[in-house]
């Protein structure tokens, strides 16, 4: 389909460009937030000023989004590329509001909303590739301050992305990521069976190679049986991946790979406590998912972590083992588990993916009022 078609049909364009490559958190935040939106104009919650919503992605990628009923999905003759974002998006979304949630978006097209999810690539320890780091900081600036409105997940990203100097003195709208995917699946209790885990036996940790990520002070908390006969369940990596990063995992630590959402709700469900030590965040979506599964969170007080989890998590120093030690024991109180999970439930039912939706389809019904 030509620009020039497009242009006259539609009003609002989705860029589909996240469709492309290994689903990650960014790019399953955007896919969910255009399920929402299309959820949102199929139930015509706003008649007022209905929209006429397309996203347009490369070629080869006209199934990635499936089921939506309101937003049409264009898949173009070209396929994906830098310059097919740069320069042959703008093309095809001319005279559209562009869309743009996963960091990236076109410098030429203006009329556009830009999610930066945080400025982590800002950091010396953002464990980015050098090129990829300096790419990013040399463009993102750019993309941000030619869109006519910024989004990012927290406030905490929002502060760090004018620290930096990505968004300069321009308002920032924080949309908070919802977590409640979680509970849309039951949990695979049958996995635990084959892992041998039991209730309350295991502590959980994402693990990670990423110096931010911090899984060393975990790695330390457990060692030498120090807290047996609690192990640790680490989700992602194996060990051998963790001890080429020279990371020193526990002995009797269970690698579980990369889970499904049944497998973790399973996790979370059974576990003493989801255990997350970053050094920065920018959101932090597994506590809030732990939460919503009543698994007690200890996390680092860094990064957006605070804001996000408020007093619903038990705060450890993210350099002293000892502290997640205590904290893990303290869990073994049957009153403060207790408080902890009311707390998180309470705390983490205010993220909703239907609330991100209505946030971001009020935006857009703004931005294309004010045409």
């Amino acid at each position: 389909m030509t620009g020039q078609k497009m242009t006259k049909m539609r009003s609002v364009v989705f860029n589909g460009k996240f469709c492309v490559g290994a689903l990650n958190g960014v790019r399953r935040v955007a896919g969910r937030l255009v399920r929402e939106v299309d959820k949102l104009l199929a139930a015509s919650a706003f008649e007022e000023a209905p929209l006429d919503c397309s996203i347009v992605v490369p070629r080869g990628y006209g199934q990635a989004v499936p089921g939506l009923r309101r937003i049409r999905v264009v898949e173009d003759d070209r396929s994906v590329s830098q310059a097919w974002e740069q320069l042959r998006l703008p093309r095809l979304a001319a005279g559209a509001v562009l869309v743009n949630l996963a960091n990236l978006a076109p410098i030429a097209h203006r009329r556009k909303v830009t999610m930066l999810h945080d400025a982590q690539f800002c950091r010396s320890d953002s464990s980015y590739p050098v090129r990829q780091r300096l790419g990013y900081r040399l463009l993102t600036p750019l993309m941000a301050r030619t869109s006519e409105r910024v989004l990012t997940v927290s406030a905490f990203s929002r502060d760090e992305l004018r620290a930096f100097g990505i968004t300069g003195q321009r308002p920032v709208d924080v949309l908070h990521n919802g977590a409640d995917h979680i509970r849309e699946v039951e949990a695979d209790t049958v996995a635990l069976q084959r892992l041998g885990l039991v209730q309350s036996s295991y502590a959980i940790l994402f693990g990670s190679i990423k110096t931010y990520k911090n899984n060393r002070v975990v790695f330390d908390a457990f060692a030498a049986g120090a807290l047996a006969p609690l192990r640790l369940v680490i989700i992602g990596p194996d060990r051998a991946e963790l001890e080429a990063a020279n990371l020193d995992p526990p002995d009797d630590a269970v690698f579980v790979g990369p889970c499904d959402d049944g497998v973790l709700r399973a996790l979370y469900e059974g576990a003493q406590a989801l255990l997350f030590p970053s050094l920065t965040e920018g959101f932090g979506l597994p506590p809030v998912e732990a939460m919503l599964c009543g698994c007690p969170v200890i996390v680092a007080p860094c990064g957006a972590l605070p804001e996000v989890c408020d007093v619903a998590a038990l705060y450890a120093d993210p350099f002293d083992p000892k502290d997640w030690q205590r904290q893990l024991r303290a869990l073994a109180f049957p009153a403060l588990r207790q408080a902890q999970v009311a707390a998180g439930l309470e705390r983490a039912t205010a993220y909703t993916w239907v609330g991100a939706g209505e946030r971001l389809l009020t935006l857009l019904n703004e931005l294309a009022r004010s045409r």
